[in-house]
């Protein structure tokens, strides 16, 4: 039996966070999305006004409105994220006793195009860390956490989160804590390993008791947001005008690696991947290389329509 002072939300995202070992990036969204559901409910069909009672009043049709006037609004992949939050939300729900169902059962995810991740060629990346300046502390910092976003694959949330003694030198590997805690070890590469040494040698102290191995310049740890505003900075001087973020460092790892004959299984194993189908949107942007080398090459290729 639950306790009066159970509440739907709050023990939801504690569920998500402390159980499931979500990450803070993923919880935000999770809550989020539920947070606009409930805005919805209550503006749309004048629900119960007490939180957690009103979860208990929602039924499919509800659910159904609110996702056909979300595709309105945002893309395909962000409703079906948030289809995704609300069927876990009901499940969790059901599995406490709160709910005797799930009416999100029977609702159907949004058919999504290809999307292809954007990256940078060789020479683009080359040219982005070149473009970092090497003298000053902040500078060596920032050429570290490039070098190694591209030697890694890491996603930022996991760099940001990386503490000194993840870095074994004499291995020359790190070692990541991923999506629901898990563990994974990464090659350092010799040029991420260089620069790593570079930036600590000069690395200003952390306060006291924080290990973290990028800081800011109050010895701070660094955060995924300070990490993408540098990144923007430096795409402006190396005249780089893409739609680019650090996740995208991540595809241009995971694309030069199959450009250059990786297996699927490495890559995904190096990112951290799940399932092996979230790693393949990859032989994708491959083969889209190959049509385009094809068509500039090959001398009866012509035009495609």
């Amino acid at each position: 039996m639950l306790g009066e002072k159970f509440c739907p939300r709050e023990d939801f995202i504690r569920y998500l966070s402390v159980e499931r070992h979500y990450s803070e990036h993923t919880v935000r969204a999770y809550r989020s999305d539920l947070d606009s559901l409930y805005r919805f409910l209550m503006n749309r069909f004048q629900l119960t006004k007490k939180s957690d009672q009103c979860w208990r009043e929602v039924k499919e049709q509800h659910l159904r409105t609110f996702l056909r006037e979300q595709l309105q609004k945002t893309s395909r992949a962000t409703v079906s994220r948030r289809l995704a939050t609300i069927r876990s939300f009901f499940s969790f729900l059901r599995k406490r006793g709160w709910r005797l169902d799930n009416p999100a059962d029977l609702l159907v995810t949004p058919r999504q195009g290809q999307h292809l991740p954007a990256y940078l060629e060789v020479d683009e990346m080359k040219a982005l860390l070149e473009t970092i300046p090497l003298d000053t502390v902040s500078g060596k910092r920032d050429r570290a956490i490039m070098e190694l976003l591209y030697a890694s694959g890491m996603r930022v949330a996991e760099l940001t989160a990386l503490n000194m003694s993840q870095v074994d030198f004499l291995a020359q590997v790190v070692r990541v804590i991923g999506k629901g805690r898990k563990e994974r070890i990464i090659p350092l590469g010799s040029m991420a390993e260089r620069w790593l040494k570079e930036y600590i040698a000069v690395r200003i102290p952390a306060r006291e008791g924080d290990d973290a191995l990028f800081l800011n310049l109050r010895g701070s740890r660094l955060t995924s947001r300070s990490v993408a505003r540098m990144l923007e900075k430096y795409l402006l001087q190396a005249k780089l005008f893409k739609p680019f973020s650090p996740h995208s460092i991540r595809h241009s790892f995971a694309t030069h690696l199959m450009q250059n004959g990786a297996d699927l299984r490495s890559i995904q194993e190096l990112l951290g991947h799940s399932s092996l189908s979230t790693t393949q949107k990859y032989t994708h942007l491959d083969i889209k290389r190959l049509v385009e080398v094809y068509d500039q090459a090959h001398p009866l290729a012509g035009k495609r329509e």
